[in-house]
């Protein structure tokens, strides 16, 4: 069975002797020194610099650290002397095996590694059924996605319908054309706009869903806050552009809204942003509430930590959704975490790349 994004090459060198000293769970300090990266050793009497370059085996019963757009060179395979393929990376954020994401090798990284784990918006998008449900509201709940990506988030709605509350993808936008591209590819119906948001009319996206959304969803870019990066936030265009998607929210009136961020936005010190937001919100009619979520306490194979806000109408009726999955043996018999060698071993061979 030959899987699309399934491909690696034959390592040699300095390359390969890294990987065959790696243990399980190892990085590049439990590498002899010899083989450590030069951007990794700590020099001069503080000991600056490194570990710039990052090296880790997986391991077979434990999920993977949090997948980025920079973790191919970066995962080892849980058990072979090579790094993880795109598709072996796609499944760590859950997506479905024949999802085939588009574009050069660098765009499929960026599209796996920023989207939403599929796994986990499932349980929220369940949350938000079960909201729909206690206003004894049913049939084909209307979506509009911003910012859709690679549709992680729009995946887990996707997922999350039941025999009560069925969720439709009517609208998606995003401004890369490699986002068009696998959406387009994956999912035609969910009707794609490759438009920046900040020139997107809210008149846009009624005539493509036929009326005003019921959810709007949508992760504004994340960067300007990560933990990983310089933490611009509202420093950075980017950083502002939720600004843009709450003023889509105030002119189209969805019942409830589900908007996502990097845990790192909590931690932004020049600006209160979640009082910001909070604000926003506030200010448009909507009760909002947040909260940080583990991918793995929801099955998926990755520590993952994101950060959600819900906003909604009648927020009295929305709960956040309980774990699912435990790290240790629990009093609650919750399964413990998966694997993320466990999901990787699960597909067949990569074939190898010229």
């Amino acid at each position: 069975m030959k899987l699309p994004n399934h491909e690696t090459r034959e390592y040699s060198g300095v390359v390969l002797e890294r990987m065959k000293h790696l243990p399980p769970g190892g990085k590049m300090g439990d590498l002899p020194e010899h083989l450590q990266h030069a951007s990794f050793i700590r020099t001069g009497e503080k000991k600056t610099g490194g570990p710039n370059m990052r090296l880790i085996r997986l391991e077979e019963h434990k999920p993977s650290l949090t997948v980025t757009a920079y973790i191919f060179n970066k995962f080892v395979h849980p058990k072979q002397d090579r790094y993880v393929t795109p598709r072996e990376a796609a499944v760590l954020q859950d997506f479905p095996i024949d999802y085939e994401f588009k574009g050069t090798l660098g765009q499929i990284h960026k599209q796996i590694g920023n989207a939403v784990p599929v796994g986990l918006a499932k349980e929220l998008a369940k949350e938000v059924a079960k909201y729909f449900e206690r206003l004894n509201l049913g049939g084909k709940i209307k979506i509009a996605s911003y910012f859709t990506g690679a549709g992680g988030l729009d995946l887990g709605f996707e997922q999350a319908s039941d025999n009560i509350v069925e969720f439709e993808t009517c609208f998606t936008s995003d401004i890369e054309k490699w986002a068009e591209a696998t959406i387009k590819h994956n999912r035609p119906e969910w009707n794609f706009h490759r438009e920046d948001i900040t020139e997107l009319c809210p008149s846009t996206v009624i005539r493509a869903v036929g009326k005003a959304p019921d959810v709007i969803i949508g992760g504004p870019p994340c960067q300007p806050f990560s933990v990983a990066g310089k933490q611009k936030a509202t420093n950075d265009p980017l950083g502002v552009l939720y600004r843009d998607y709450i003023r889509h929210v105030d002119a189209l009136k969805p019942e409830i809204v589900v908007m996502e961020n990097v845990y790192g936005l909590a931690q932004v010190k020049s600006a209160n942003m979640i009082e910001e937001i909070y604000k926003s919100f506030h200010d448009i009619g909507y009760d909002v509430t947040h909260r940080e979520l583990m991918a793995a306490d929801y099955g998926v194979p990755q520590k993952r930590r994101r950060l959600f806000f819900v906003a909604a109408k009648n927020l009295h009726y929305f709960q956040y959704p309980q774990p699912t999955h435990c790290e240790t043996e629990n009093l609650l018999g919750l399964p413990l975490y998966r694997g993320a060698g466990e999901a990787i071993l699960a597909l067949p061979e990569p074939s190898i790349r010229d």
